[in-house]
């Protein structure tokens, strides 16, 4: 009975040890992401209070692809507990399709599945609840990365695709990530969900870095200046 209930006692002491660690650790953490409800991704123009004036757009066969064009605006919320946070830098990585076409643009098309990846640097991010890290798709890579069906740009913004988001501060990686198929078995393209966390890294796919803009790469830029921190070039 005697060896019967220390062995009770240590199995207790290992079972809520490594809880509190757990609970301590994540209680300390500076930068964890938002909900997935509080994510805001869209197709959006251009405001006409930027886009009016200067040159004349570009002639183009497919209008949509041209600058003053619909633009896919991702902003990932997340908050930091520290008073100021000297630096924090986020990796987008995002699904999507890549249209081919036959030579000299005629024949057959067809779609290639693709990471589109790009980071947002942050300097000196105040203490707060609701912070966004923006990235940005233009107009001409809509059109490229959306793949061949009609509308397909619709499932950036209808959230069928893919979306993660890694953080790391000073270097070092955060343990929260944001994941938009976090809570669903697989996404609606097959890919990712409980099933498939790792889709990012899939062999299957090509990296198509820089693909996504920060906002000061965009016509969005300084008009939205006050809804990030201080942006920094990567």
């Amino acid at each position: 009975m005697k060896f019967r209930a220390i062995g009770l006692i240590v199995l207790g002491w290992m079972i809520l040890i490594p809880k509190g660690m757990t609970q301590d650790k994540k209680g300390k953490e500076n930068l964890i992401f938002g909900k997935l409800q509080d994510l805001e991704i869209s197709l959006t123009t251009v405001p006409d209070a930027v886009g009016s004036g200067g040159k004349p757009a570009v002639m183009l066969a497919d209008s949509k692809a041209s600058q003053d064009g619909r633009w896919l605006r991702i902003d990932v919320p997340f908050q930091t507990k520290k008073k100021i946070t000297p630096e924090l830098k986020f990796k987008f990585f995002l699904e999507g399709y890549e249209v081919t076409e036959g030579e000299d643009g005629g024949g057959k098309t067809s779609e290639k599945f693709v990471i589109l990846t790009g980071e947002a640097i942050y300097r000196d991010i105040p203490k707060g609840d609701k912070h966004f890290a923006g990235l940005f798709l233009s107009p001409a890579s809509v059109t490229r990365f959306s793949g061949t069906k009609p509308n397909g740009d619709m499932d950036w913004s209808e959230r069928k695709l893919n979306l993660r988001v890694e953080a790391s501060e000073g270097g070092a990686p955060c343990e929260s990530f944001f994941d938009l198929m976090s809570d669903k078995e697989k996404g609606p393209s097959g890919r990712g969900g409980k099933k498939d966390p790792d889709w990012y890294k899939s062999s299957e796919a090509q990296e198509v870095s820089g693909a996504l803009l920060g906002v000061q790469e965009t016509p969005f830029w300084p008009k939205d200046y006050k809804r990030y921190s201080q942006p920094k070039k990567p």
